[in-house]
C-alpha cells in the first residue's frame, strides 16, 4: 500500500494532488478496501489526511473502520453542507480523518456531483489530502461528476477476475469525464 502511495503521489511533481478519488469499473473488486488502506497509509506518514466515503449507494467505509456511522456526507448534502461536523477520527490512526455517508436517500446521489466540487475545495484547504471513495464507473453517473472534481482517479481491478472490456470502458468514460487517471490498482 505505501508502493501505491509513493507511486500516485510522487508522480505529479509539478502539480501535487490536494484530492483522490477511488473507484473501479464494477462492484466488489477492492475499492473500499484500497481507499481505506491507502488513507491509513497517507496518515500514518504523518500527513492529515480525509477519506470520504462517496459511495451512497452501498457504503463501506465505516465497517471497514469499525466505525458507526448514522450521520455523514448525505445529512451535509440534504442539510446545506455543514459537513465538517460529520467528520470523525479513528482511534489508533493519527491523521485520519473520515467523512462517513451515513444514511442515503436517492435526492442524495443525485446531490453529490453538484456540491462534491465545494466540499473538496473547503477540504483541501485543511487537509494534506483528501480521498473519496466512489461507486463504481459503469452504471453510475456520480463517479463521472466525482471524477471531475478531483485531481487524480485510481481505478482498482481484481487481478485475474475483472473483466478486461469492462476495464477498458470504464476507462475510456473517465477520460471523456475529465478525470484524469492516476493508477491502476489490483485487489
Amino acid at each position: 500500500m505505501r508502493t501505491l502511495r509513493n507511486s500516485i503521489l510522487l508522480s505529479t511533481f509539478d502539480h501535487p494532488l490536494k484530492s483522490l478519488m477511488v473507484s473501479s469499473a464494477s462492484p466488489s473488486e477492492g475499492k473500499t478496501t484500497i481507499a481505506v488502506h491507502l488513507a491509513i497509509a497517507h496518515a500514518q506518514q504523518k500527513h492529515k489526511t480525509l477519506l470520504i466515503d462517496g459511495d451512497l449507494r452501498r457504503p463501506g467505509v465505516h465497517t471497514k473502520l469499525g466505525l458507526t456511522a448514522t450521520t455523514g456526507l448525505a445529512t451535509a448534502l440534504m442539510n446545506g453542507l455543514c459537513w465538517q461536523d460529520k467528520v470523525i477520527q479513528p482511534a489508533g490512526v493519527p491523521g485520519l480523518y473520515v467523512l462517513p455517508a451515513g444514511l442515503s436517500s436517492r435526492r442524495c446521489s443525485e446531490l453529490i456531483g453538484a456540491n462534491l466540487k465545494q466540499i473538496l475545495a473547503q477540504a483541501e484547504a485543511e487537509y494534506d489530502l483528501v480521498i473519496v471513495d466512489a461507486p463504481p464507473i459503469l452504471g453510475f453517473p456520480e463517479p463521472l461528476q466525482m471524477a471531475a472534481a478531483v485531481d487524480g482517479v485510481v481505478m482498482v481491478a481484481v487481478a485475474g477476475e475483472t473483466n478486461r472490456k469492462a476495464i477498458e470502458l470504464a476507462l475510456s468514460t473517465l477520460r471523456r469525464a475529465a478525470g484524469q487517471r492516476v493508477g491502476a490498482g489490483a485487489e
